[in-house]
């Protein structure tokens, strides 16, 4: 290590511009990562974030909440079979618009029950409560002027609502949730449609537990949140495509450093073969190259985070960017890793040098 680091101290030049490559690389691949994670985040954060750990769903919906029918009797159906708590929820796509301004954010309601589980806190202002016509909005929507007081209206229909708090972290199909009442979810369906059923339905049912091996209605299943989120639409081609393209960029990195020493290899043959010559044996000279490449790798990955972890930091809360330190560990570990097995193609290379050829010159 001592050796590797005085010929890193000599040569500083060239080692700094690899260097520099290394680090902007990571700093892509950090980058991405947390792109790829905020983008799942803006599709699924909602249901990630409930402490629901089940939800039963009608069996017609190929495990897509959005579709899902179920009724009040299936609600009873279900608490009777299960010690674990039990909230339906309810969810439609829309947009709202601040009283005044004819901008239109697009928002999905969740109709729950505020005295249940699914009601989440508020980082500022109040919980959602069953007074009428109120509303929890995600605080990214801070951004866009809406402040607790304010008053907003369903573009569609024309109801207002009142801003009572904002909750952190609450979307889903990369738009903002607008928590609101079960009860104003249903005036909300009657404004829009005075001739719609009398009979309340929800899209699902969520489960505060896991005591679900009793639930066998006919027409429901129960599915874990895991399931939910995968088939989200959009979800999962969305986070394969980034993914694929996050691990092609960590290999990559990794082989430049590795072609970086297998060039500069086949520049210092004369230095190997004399060093070979002079009685140093090939562990030795492994070790150093090894050495080398692990400090350049280590000191890429520890400045690339610290750039990536850093814009995280002033990046506006509306920009869908969320790094987590599991996934940076992943990431930096198997560029490390990649980067060690490719540099075996220059230790290799190594190993070919013949002393004697080199000391006579040829």
């Amino acid at each position: 290590m001592k050796l590797a680091w005085k010929e890193i101290r000599f040569n500083k030049k060239k080692y700094i511009l690899i260097e520099l490559i290394l680090i902007m690389m990571m700093f892509m691949v950090i980058f991405l990562s947390g792109l790829a994670n905020g983008l799942a985040r803006a599709v699924s954060a909602g249901i990630d974030n409930a402490p629901a750990q089940n939800y039963v769903l009608s069996t017609d919906a190929q495990d897509l909440i959005s579709v899902s029918s179920v009724n009040n009797t299936d609600l009873d159906k279900v608490r009777e079979v299960t010690g674990d708590k039990v909230t339906p929820l309810d969810l439609q796509m829309t947009n709202i618009n601040k009283k005044g301004d004819s901008k239109k954010i697009s928002v999905t309601y969740f109709a729950i029950n505020p005295e249940d589980f699914l009601n989440p806190k508020a980082v500022e202002g109040q919980k959602l409560s069953d007074k009428k016509d109120t509303i929890v909005l995600d605080s990214s929507l801070k951004d866009s002027g809406i402040k607790v007081g304010d008053v907003v209206k369903d573009s569609s229909i024309g109801t207002q609502f009142t801003v009572v708090g904002f909750a952190k972290n609450q979307m889903y199909g990369h738009a903002p949730i607008g928590f609101i009442s079960l009860d104003t979810y249903a005036e909300l369906k009657k404004s829009a449609n005075p001739m719609s059923l009398v009979e309340q339905k929800y899209n699902a049912l969520a489960i505060n537990g896991k005591d679900i091996k009793n639930i066998k209605v006919t027409g429901l299943e129960v599915v874990d949140r895991k399931t939910i989120i995968k088939n989200i639409p959009g979800y999962t081609a969305e986070q394969m495509t980034i993914n694929m393209i996050l691990w092609v960029l960590v290999f990559v990195s990794a082989v430049v450093l590795g072609v970086f020493f297998y060039i500069m290899t086949l520049q210092k043959h004369k230095e190997f073969g004399v060093t070979k010559a002079i009685g140093m044996n090939m562990l030795e000279i492994a070790g150093i190259q090894m050495s080398q490449i692990l400090i350049l790798a280590i000191f890429g990955v520890i400045i690339g985070n610290a750039l990536g972890f850093g814009m995280a930091s002033v990046l506006p809360s509306s920009m869908p960017f969320y790094l987590k330190t599991s996934s940076a560990a992943e990431i930096s570990g198997a560029f490390i890793l990649i980067s060690i097995v490719c540099s075996l193609v220059s230790i290799r290379e190594i190993a070919k040098v013949d002393p004697i050829t080199i000391i006579g010159g040829n």
